[in-house]
């Protein structure tokens, strides 16, 4: 599996836009493709273990059929258990991490997790 740094960056020679907002899951920045605003490095490992299941749960053709339907912003009612969640994976992550540059960035993560948890107060 490839690292997190160089999904974003294949991401950014594509044309993608890092925004500075952060995935609630992984801590890693978001980013805007074509108008929507995804997770790269979430997307790719969802690739990743689709293509390592080999797609024999689902015909072809099928895939977004299945999938569920987004929800609107706010109509979650654990967002606020999801960001602290997502705030204790990153400290975890953070103390697990020997690179200090990629110690650097999921800080910055944390710090931007942290103030989206007072918004939500």
């Amino acid at each position: 599996m490839k690292q997190a740094d160089e999904i974003m960056a294949q991401y950014l020679l594509k044309g993608g836009k890092m925004l500075a907002k952060t995935c609630p899951a992984c801590g890693c920045p978001l980013f805007e493709i074509k108008g929507e605003t995804l997770c790269v490095v979430c997307e790719e490992e969802r690739r990743q273990k689709k293509d390592d299941d080999g797609e024999k749960k689902q015909p072809r053709g099928k895939e977004e059929e299945d999938e569920e339907p987004r929800k609107e912003k706010g109509s979650h009612p654990g967002v606020k258990e999801a960001v602290e969640d997502t705030l204790i994976a990153l400290c975890n992550r953070i103390r697990d991490e020997p690179d200090p540059e990629r110690v650097k960035l999921l800080a910055s993560a944390l710090k931007k997790t942290a103030e989206a948890r007072e918004m939500l107060d």
